[in-house]
């Protein structure tokens, strides 16, 4: 049922340990989970570097938490608002998130923007990467939307 229940065990268990000793166990409990060495090209991979622009036409915008049901509040994004400016050795990543109340006929959730996920990086931040643009999940180049599992879905090119 959890894949990772003994990576997610062992790590509870060495927050009593000492620094060397954790140093010890968290490579080891990664290397034991299930379908770890199968799937080294998923768990290792890059960041896609830069972010995918915003879209007006597309993206939309958390603007607040209805306090009567808790549940998010989606309308447009205005950027002029609701974005960072970045400076000019800065990038913009977005780190969109996955909603909890609308999915596409294939079941993968549509992604909005949070305000207060908008990150700007220094632009040697790409060397280590990049940002992430859809968190948790993967952005789909060849469907121009987010996909929360990326192990299971058939994307023709990942960015």
């Amino acid at each position: 049922m959890f894949k990772s229940l003994p990576l997610i065990t062992s790590v509870v268990s060495a927050l009593c340990l000492s620094p060397a000793a954790l140093a010890e166990t968290i490579p080891h409990a990664i290397e034991n989970t299930p379908n770890y060495n199968d799937d080294k090209r998923q768990t290792r991979r890059r960041l896609g570097g830069k972010d995918i622009l915003f879209n007006p036409r597309v993206d939309k915008c958390k603007t607040g938490i209805d306090l009567t049901t808790g549940r998010d509040i989606i309308d447009d994004c205005v950027p002029e608002d609701m974005f960072p400016k970045c400076k000019d050795d800065e990038f913009i990543c977005f780190n969109r998130v996955n909603r909890l109340d609308k999915f596409w006929s294939d079941k993968v959730p549509h992604y909005i923007i949070d305000p207060r996920r908008i990150y700007c990086y220094p632009m040697d931040f790409l060397e280590d990467g990049g940002c992430s643009t859809c968190t948790p999940g993967r952005y789909c180049l060849a469907e121009n939307r987010c996909i929360l599992d990326e192990r299971r879905y058939p994307c023709e090119e990942w960015l």
